[in-house]
């Protein structure tokens, strides 16, 4: 207080010096700002307003990057946003109500000299947007809601075909790429899709060119979405053709009993890779169901034993997949060698790094029945199995985590329902 009236004094913190400038544009260690009160009681609000204004305004200034108009752009939506005002481009002002523009004009009597506060009240940096690596990171944020439940593994394996895309489309547009999005055109979206109709050409799989395209397509559509740019997705309809591409198929019965299941055949595989793969033999369970699964979740010692198959700090499939499978024969088996070392250890949460290697030693062996099986081909063996076997729909579901598409009534036969169908096909 001074001569009966209030002033806001602040110390200005360290890391705030250099941004913060008196009148002689010199840096100063101390603010002191007229309140034009003599009331404690108002001078206490007008303080602390005053003191959240000038503290965004410092840590929008401190974060500035001369050199990035993207950053400038930010910084100038920061700045606006702290002086009580939301960041519109000039030319939007010149054409928008009288009283917005004559109000952050009134505001600016004690900025004349702050270029930086011009620019960003009147909005003279116009609209500067990302580029497509920048709109991705925006993306990953704006939908982080989303993966709450995935565990770290599941969410950089949601991440990564999405970083691939974008990396794809930025090489293939060369130097100079990395430009504003609203500068990406159809042509540049249909020059991607050229180089990927060559890679396709040559071998490649459309579905790997398809999933690019949708998740640019999807990326696009999210981002112009819960940002409010109102930009065309150049992105969209640009599917290959996909007939060649099918399921992968199933290992037949006699494979599975007299190449995968012969006597020392996997030898040469660590025994928790080995053990993984036999736990599927039985169950057609999905790996990352085994190698996600704590040592808690293996209930050997009851009278039927089974895996229970539970969240456990990451996200299940669909809601249908929480489920309990019987473990019986070479599974179960299996699922004794690995509690009795402890639980999954050297894949646990890395279902990938399981399929590299163990594909990777079918192929080597000469294990795989086709070049198109893969070890996942198990679990469309047991689906066969379970088919020919005659199993109710509703207990293949049940075994399979796969969603019954009649009325949900009872429990299906349960555990008791499930031991009794694998029990048909167990080898």
């Amino acid at each position: 207080m001074d001569r009966g009236r209030y002033y806001w004094v602040k110390r200005v913190p360290k890391r705030f010096r250099r941004v913060v400038l008196g009148v002689s544009g010199r840096p100063v260690q101390q603010l002191r700002v007229a309140l034009n009160t003599d009331s404690k009681t108002v001078a206490l609000q007008k303080s602390a307003i005053i003191e959240a204004a000038k503290l965004a305004e410092w840590e929008a200034l401190a974060s500035s990057d001369p050199g990035s108009a993207r950053q400038h752009f930010l910084v100038a939506q920061k700045l606006a946003q702290s002086r009580g005002f939301p960041y519109k481009p000039f030319s939007e002002l010149l054409t928008g109500p009288i009283d917005d523009l004559a109000e952050r004009l009134i505001s600016l009597e004690n900025a004349i000299d702050k270029p930086v506060v011009l620019d960003a009240v009147l909005g003279l940096s116009g609209v500067v947007l990302p580029d497509l690596a920048g709109v991705l990171k925006e993306y990953i944020d704006l939908t982080r809601h989303r993966h709450l439940k995935k565990s770290d593994g599941q969410r950089h394996r949601w991440a990564l075909p999405r970083q691939r895309a974008v990396k794809n489309f930025l090489t293939v547009m060369g130097p100079g790429s990395a430009r504003p999005v609203d500068e990406i055109s159809r042509a540049d979206a249909l020059k991607f899709r050229a180089w990927w109709f060559d890679r396709v050409a040559n071998g490649m799989a459309p579905g790997s060119a398809n999933k690019d395209f949708t998740h640019l397509a999807e990326i696009w559509n999210t981002w112009t979405t819960l940002t409010s740019h109102d930009l065309p997705n150049p992105f969209a309809k640009m599917a290959l053709a996909n007939e060649s591409e099918t399921t992968r198929p199933p290992f037949s019965r006699q494979w599975v009993a007299e190449r995968l299941l012969a006597p020392h055949i996997f030898d040469q595989l660590n025994a928790e890779a080995r053990d993984i793969f036999l736990m599927m033999v039985n169950t057609g369970i999905r790996p990352s169901e085994v190698t996600d699964a704590p040592l808690t979740d293996f209930y050997l010692q009851e009278d039927i034993p089974f895996l229970r198959i539970a969240p456990h700090g990451r996200e299940l499939k669909v809601k249908h997949t929480r489920r309990d499978i019987p473990l019986l024969g070479v599974s179960l088996e299996a699922a004794q060698r690995i509690m009795g070392r402890g639980g999954v250890q050297r894949y646990a949460g890395k279902a990938g790094g399981w399929s590299a290697v163990t594909n990777k030693y079918l192929l080597n062996n000469g294990l795989k029945e086709t070049l198109s099986h893969t070890a996942y081909s198990l679990r469309h063996y047991v689906e066969d199995e379970l088919l020919a076997a005659g199993v109710d729909d509703r207990i293949r579901a049940d075994i399979l985590g796969h969603k019954y598409h009649r009325p949900n009534y009872g429990q299906g036969g349960g555990l008791l329902g499930r031991y009794g169908a694998l029990m048909k096909i167990a080898l």
